[in-house]
């Protein structure tokens, strides 16, 4: 991850990590993603409002959008870098059981539209692509470009997934095994969907270590981003 860092330092990199509950590991998340993410989503993070977003804050991004379940399953934290501008958008209202959230991402000369999300195993797939495509129906009127990021459960060669890419145009970027559950045949579930594919590149999945199954997966938009230069204020 550092020397994907330094080889990219003007560009956005952006992460996706079931992280199967957060709260004994946001120390060590901490750690991992200092200076080198711009963009991280994490699922299944099994949080409930007993947990305060204060205490999964980390340096060098906003307070994270969060969206929870319960402790025993699901949830979703988006983390964006403080050197971005971004905002959560509600144009369209999902039902309880649908998990993600939409964020605008402004980078001056162009704004992108990411979603995080998490699909449970035993939700129906028709179900669950079904809600996300009628709320890509009602955005894309206003942003051309999207980037969807998550744990979908799903690859890209199940008939619910490849309707839904023919629907809106739009491509997976993750080729690698993401999760061994089953070691003996690893799947590729934790994926980055675009409909501008030609804006990334260097997309992998690397062990971190904080997940039971999963890997973390990375990838770079290669838009030239430089990022303000820190000031110090002396009082």
């Amino acid at each position: 991850m550092k020397n994907l860092r330094l080889k990219n330092v003007n560009k956005l990199i952006v992460g996706n990590l079931n992280v199967n509950s957060i709260a004994n590991k946001i120390n060590d998340l901490r750690v991992l993603v200092h200076s080198k993410i711009d963009i991280l989503v994490i699922t299944e993070t099994k949080l409930d409002s007993s947990f305060s977003s204060s205490e999964f804050l980390i340096d060098g991004f906003h307070r994270p959008y969060r969206i929870d379940r319960n402790r025993h399953g699901g949830g979703v934290l988006v983390y964006v870098s403080t050197d971005l501008l971004s905002k959560q958008v509600h144009k369209h209202t999902f039902s309880d059981d649908i998990e993600g959230i939409f964020i605008e991402i402004n980078l001056r000369k162009c704004k992108w539209l990411i979603f995080g999300t998490y699909h449970p195993p035993n939700q129906p797939d028709a179900y669950y692509f079904e809600n996300i495509s009628c709320a890509l129906d009602i955005y894309t009127q206003y942003y051309d470009k999207f980037l969807l990021i998550g744990d979908f459960n799903a690859n890209d060669s199940e008939n619910c997934l490849s309707d839904f890419l023919f629907r809106h145009d739009c491509k997976n970027l993750v080729r690698d095994k993401t999760c061994f559950k089953n070691v003996e045949n690893p799947s590729c579930i934790d994926l980055f969907l675009t409909n501008s594919p030609n804006s990334f590149q260097n997309t992998f999945a690397i062990s971190t270590g904080l997940s039971d199954f999963h890997k973390m997966v990375l990838t770079v938009l290669k838009v030239k981003f430089e990022k303000n230069e820190k000031q110090t204020l002396t009082y």
